[in-house]
């Protein structure tokens, strides 16, 4: 009988040995400075979000304990409040404390006998709480195309914002003044987003974690397209997106800024397309005379553009003509690209030179054949 009671012994001892390690490593144990006694061990209480101290005291003393807030903190909203502390049996209702970022020190006092401290705060943090990344991911990459298949007013964009805590911080955009948000859990945002004649419009996001757990992904999506969007997990994490807006002339099918180009070979993407965005973005935008050229430019491009790109997309003969009628002044542009454009006298010497050359490309050098053939026909 004595040989049972002492092989359970072992045996119980044995799997104490290695069960009580696995709780006790579900955390790491927090940095302390102890006078006075010795700190035996801590211990999580998920359901009173409490961390127990067990202490073996000699004499009156005091414990300072450094408080990973991703282990346990305290807040109302997002401010912190105090945490609710007893001292065996006794509350404490005094004590020093020192706050940054990441960690809450407190310096508790106790006397000899007391044996044990508990710290209740209003949350304490698990590995465990958090969905698994990828079904989370999942689960947020059905919202979007569904927000993506809905209409947004034309000449508007949509921010979405994912989270499982509380956040805040500001958006602003072209036709949108710079607005504080805030707020907890999923939200949507619609903004104006509208491109002027001169230049492409821009908007901006920026959005932090007001809590040490949980998620935020923040998406600006605009004419079913997604324009930025970032993520994070980090504690009081903080994500920032910006771009341009997306102009209301691209919306129609084949769309694009340069519209007849677009139609003329097929994709926005095409490198033609891309030169022609390119010249625009880098070099006539950069100055003043080339704002205000584009400026009258676009205004008599965009009275007629969307008709002929409409005309190309359902005459393949007239496309073809298109095509040839625009290359030789695509090839001309193309000359823009190799020249260095920094200063005002710069862009107006050089649009003007390239200017005179389409002239005589369109207009001088037809009139000039025509006048030779008519010579010949008049001796015939």
């Amino acid at each position: 009988m004595n040989v049972k009671i002492i092989v359970i012994t072992l045996f119980l001892v044995l799997v104490g040995t290695f069960i009580i390690p696995t709780f006790a490593q579900q955390f790491k144990e927090p940095d302390y400075i102890i006078r006075g006694g010795e700190v035996l061990g801590f211990e999580i209480d998920p359901e009173t979000a409490s961390l127990i101290v067990s202490l073996d005291t000699r004499a009156r003393g005091e414990l300072t304990i450094t408080l990973p807030r991703n282990l346990i903190d305290a807040k109302i909203g997002s401010q912190d409040t105090d945490f609710i502390i007893y001292v065996g049996l006794l509350r404490i209702v005094s004590y020093d404390e020192t706050k940054t970022l990441r960690d809450r020190i407190v310096s508790i006092p106790f006397k000899r006998g007391n044996n044990e401290i508990t710290i209740t705060g209003t949350q304490v943090f698990s590995q465990e709480l958090a969905a698994p990344p990828a079904k989370l991911q999942q689960q947020i990459d059905k919202k979007i195309e569904a927000e993506l298949r809905s209409e947004i007013p034309e000449g508007k964009a949509k921010l979405l914002i994912f989270s499982d805590t509380q956040w805040s911080g500001a958006l602003q955009a072209s036709g949108f003044d710079y607005t504080e948000i805030f707020g907890q859990h999923d939200r949507s945002i619609i903004f104006d987003c509208e491109p002027s004649l001169i230049r492409e419009g821009v908007f901006g996001a920026k959005i932090k974690k007001t809590t040490q757990g949980g998620y935020l992904r923040i998406v600006a999506i605009q004419s079913q397209k997604i324009m930025a969007q970032e993520s994070t997990e980090e504690q009081l994490g903080e994500v920032t997106i910006n771009g341009n807006c997306v102009s209301s002339f691209t919306t129609s099918p084949g769309g694009g800024g340069c519209l007849i180009a677009t139609a003329t070979f097929g994709s926005e993407l095409a490198p033609q397309v891309q030169q022609l965005r390119e010249l625009r973005d880098s070099k006539l935008l950069q100055t003043n005379s080339g704002l205000a050229f584009m400026e009258l430019f676009n205004q008599f491009y965009y009275s007629f553009s969307p008709t002929v790109a409409d005309l190309e997309r359902e005459n393949p003969v007239f496309k073809e003509a298109v095509r040839l009628t625009i290359t030789p002044l695509l090839t001309s542009l193309s000359l823009l690209n190799y020249v260095d454009m920094d200063s005002e006298v710069e862009v107006l010497g050089y649009g003007i030179s390239l200017i005179l050359l389409n002239i005589g490309m369109y207009f001088v050098a037809p009139v000039m054949v025509i006048a030779k053939i008519r010579p010949k026909k008049n001796k015939n």
